[in-house]
């Protein structure tokens, strides 16, 4: 493989793996809408503490904690902790580190194996990035289900002790 079909590889490689954690930003969206109005829903529905019955605390507290859970997982799926690269001609934020001399400076003296190596430590640094997101994205999810069945059944207690 020449240069120009390495540079052209690791471009659409790049792409790829923007597109990867654009997809998990998605998800987290969704997860993070469900969590907080069940939440919500479970608030709403909430009679004074004195009127509760033992099978409404015990559902509630397991649905309240399983989706607390779930939050946080998405929040550590918004922020993954990941060192930014010290120099970079790729990603922006090593790239806004310059002042505009300097990168014009960098640019012109840029060399396509410069620019290989920056975009393979791109694509690796963003398929870390993507990986992290969707592991916390699953965890998320998986207390948004366990929630979903003592939730539904607090609900349908708290309901009940309104009507």
């Amino acid at each position: 493989m020449n240069e120009r079909e390495r540079i052209g590889f690791l471009e659409l490689s790049l792409t790829r793996m923007l597109q990867w954690i654009n997809a998990a930003e998605a998800r987290i969206a969704v997860v993070l809408g469900l969590d907080t109005a069940m939440l919500g829903a479970l608030a709403a529905f909430a009679p004074l503490l004195k009127t509760w019955m033992t099978a409404t605390v015990i559902y509630a507290a397991v649905a309240v904690g399983c989706l607390v859970l779930s939050l946080i997982f998405i929040a550590l799926a918004t922020f993954p902790r990941m060192r930014r690269p010290e120099q970079s001609m790729v990603y922006f934020g090593a790239v806004a580190e310059f002042d505009p001399e300097q990168y014009l400076a960098a640019a012109k003296s840029l060399t396509a194996e410069q620019y290989i190596d920056d975009l393979a430590r791109q694509c690796h640094r963003n398929a870390q990035i993507a990986r992290a997101k969707f592991g916390h994205i699953r965890r998320g999810l998986f207390f948004l289900f366990v929630a979903i069945v003592p939730w539904a059944l607090a609900i349908l207690l708290l309901y009940q002790q309104r009507v």
